[in-house]
Order: structure tokens, then sequence, then C-alpha cells
């Protein structure tokens, strides 16, 4: 299954590269930022940022003419371009990071005389020179057994997998019966686990800060003891967070995220 799951995203890529070389902005975004989300090899997902970080410019500048924030877009890629090799993913790098400084420059020539048409040769070139990157695996349910499902996604969050968490957690919760009291209790832990997948990744406090909201509001109305869970405690750990995250300034969301904005997610002792 997971073989079969690599497959899909290597395959979800080409198309990405396909829509890229047509011309698509918009479509190779779109499909590499679902490749991205549960990337969780940094060296990958910095490969993958950069070219949607590019993609998402030539968007910008090529449909909505908005050259500003493009540039500031080309400016986060070449950061991320800079520090991977000259072939990465199967892809000529070197040619497509000295594209995205050249076209850089090109759009601040013309935010300097007012134009905004941005010629074809200005866009940057994905030139296939090997194999494809080689994408993780996205993680396969560990097993139909309830307890199991529940305690794996516990595992994956304490690991800090937390895509991996939602979607095992999500399994659980559609397999137990409505009257089954922890599908209350998993919603809100879905949350937080998004939540904090949401901070990591796309290093969004303000959207991180919104589901711990919506999880605090579902955790409040869980019965203390629920699937062994101290809920009080559960309560206030994650209303600590939300408190620091709201707070966190959105400069730094570029750089490392300390480990006190993820909420203890564990049973009672």
């Amino acid at each position: 299954m997971a073989d079969d799951a690599n497959e899909d995203r290597e395959a979800a890529f080409n198309r990405g590269l396909e829509a890229y070389r047509a011309g698509c902005h918009f479509d190779a975004y779109d499909i590499w930022t679902q490749v991205s989300q549960d990337e969780p090899n940094e060296t990958n997902r910095r490969f993958l940022q950069a070219i949607i970080h590019v993609t998402n410019a030539m968007h910008k500048v090529r449909h909505n003419a908005e050259l500003r924030g493009s540039v500031h877009l080309l400016e986060r890629a070449l950061v991320k371009l800079d520090a991977l090799p000259d072939v990465y993913g199967g892809l000529d790098l070197a040619t497509f990071r000295d594209a995205t400084r050249t076209s850089l420059a090109e759009l601040k020539r013309l935010l300097s005389v007012a134009q905004k048409n941005l010629e074809d040769a200005f866009i940057p070139p994905l030139k296939t020179v090997g194999a494809g990157p080689v994408l993780v695996p996205r993680a396969s349910l560990p097993s139909n057994d309830p307890e199991t499902l529940f305690q794996s996604g516990l595992d994956a969050y304490a690991a800090e997998r937390f895509y991996d968490a939602q979607e095992i957690w999500e399994e659980y919760r559609r397999a137990q019966p409505d009257t089954d009291p922890s599908r209350e209790l998993v919603k809100g832990l879905i949350l937080v686990a998004t939540a904090m997948h949401k901070l990591y990744r796309a290093k969004s406090p303000s959207g991180a800060a919104q589901l711990l909201e919506l999880a605090l509001d579902q955790l409040r109305e869980t019965p203390e003891g629920t699937a062994g869970f101290d809920t009080k405690a559960l309560v206030e750990d994650v209303s600590r967070v939300h408190a620091d995250i709201e707070s966190l300034e959105a400069a730094c969301a570029e750089g490392p995220i300390e480990a006190r904005y993820i909420p203890a997610i564990r049973r009672s002792e």
C-alpha cells in the first residue's frame, strides 16, 4: 500500500511538472501544494516549497499582474534554492535558480518603469536531467482495530507527524458509532493536529490559532475521563498554546518554531 501511495505522489508531481511547462501555473501550484502537505523529509519539502513559490509568482504576475507579491515569492524561493544542490528531484536546479534570479531582476525593473508584462523568456525553466524526487510515502493505516487506530494517532502526534495523526484519528472517528463519546474528543484532537500541521508546515500562526479555538470549543464539551483523558488538563494546555500562538509575531514563522507551541496530547497515567 505504501508503494502504491508513493507512486501516486510521484505521478502527481509529474502532472504538476507538465502543467508548469504548459504555462498552467495555477494548476501546477495546486498539485504541488497537495504533494508537499504531508512530506516529512526536510530537503524534499524545501525543494517542493521552492518550486511552489516560483510557480505561484509566475501565476500572480502573468494572470493578475501582481508584481510586488511575485517579487516577494521569488526572493523566498531563492533562499530555499540556494540551500539545494544543482541537481535535485531529477531537475536542473542550477539553471532554474539562475533563471529565477534573472526573472526577479526583470520584475524589479518592470516595477521601476511601471510596466506589468513579463515576457515568456523570463519564466524559469524546469528541465529534467534524471530520476524524479523520492517522496516519502504517505503512512498507511496501521489497523482497523479502533484502539490500535487511536493509539497510533497518539504515537504519530508524539512523533510530530501531525498530518498522519489527523488522518488516523479521522479514520477512527468514522468507525465509531454516533453515540460513542470519544467521537467528540477525537474531533477536538483532529483540530489540534491540523493546527500543528498548519503551524509547523505552512508556518501560519494565525491559521493555527483559529483551528485551536475551534478545538477548544469541542474539547470543553467532552466529559472528563473520556478515552482515558484528563480533559480539563488538555483544555488548559491547548488554551495556553492558543494564547501563545496568538501573540506569536508573524515574522517568527520564517524561522524555527519552538516545541512549547505543541499541546501535550496523552492519556492520564
